[in-house]
């Protein structure tokens, strides 16, 4: 069995388990696209995210793990949901976050690599491209639409209720237009690949 074959075998055993990411599993509206791209013969996803609309604290450190949620759902979310977590800032600034869907894709060859990013471009996710090494060819999917505001500074809220409202209005739509997004990126990896 060459590397690649070993390697999505061992991913794959462990993927709907426990993980070491800051959520702990798989989010479930990734599934699909996961499911679509582990069943093709040259592909394997090593990491991914549908998407998500958080509060996000930057660490005073610089360092990633000083940095942290006060809140996160990887779905629409209310003006309400925020409340509570914005009522005890940290004195680090705090971001609005609408994040984009992004998955890491391993691919046998340069070949795989490159038709995968043909159906990403067919798609416009203009933020993909290959990584990797020369044992191992990564396609890093990035969708587009994402947004980053911040909202608090030094345990100080820095903008009103109508502007955050306004802010989770506009975050959804991102959010519902990126999960349009994913069910087609399923239908053309099925369909293309």
């Amino acid at each position: 069995m060459e590397y690649f074959d070993r390697s999505k075998k061992s991913v794959l055993e462990k993927l709907f388990k426990p993980d070491k990411s800051r959520k702990g599993d798989v989010d479930e509206l990734g599934v699909p696209v996961i499911n679509a791209l582990n069943e093709k013969n040259d592909f394997y996803t090593t990491s991914s995210c549908s998407g998500r609309i958080c509060l996000f604290y930057e660490s005073i450190s610089g360092k990633k793990h000083d940095s942290g949620w006060l809140f996160v759902k990887h779905n629409i979310v209310s003006l309400n949901e925020l409340r509570v977590p914005l009522e005890n800032l940290p004195s680090e600034t705090v971001w609005f976050r609408c994040e984009a869907p992004i998955f890491h894709v391993a691919c046998r060859d340069l070949e795989s690599a490159n038709k995968l990013l043909d159906v990403c471009r067919s798609l416009g996710f203009k933020r993909s491209g290959i990584i990797g090494n020369s044992r191992r060819k990564l396609v890093e999917i990035i969708f587009n639409d994402k947004m980053d505001v911040p909202v608090a500074s030094k345990g100080v809220l820095l903008v009103d209720e109508k502007f955050l409202g306004f802010l989770v209005c506009k975050a959804n739509e991102k959010l519902r237009k990126n999960l349009v997004l994913l069910k087609k990126f399923e239908k053309e990896i099925k369909k293309n690949i």
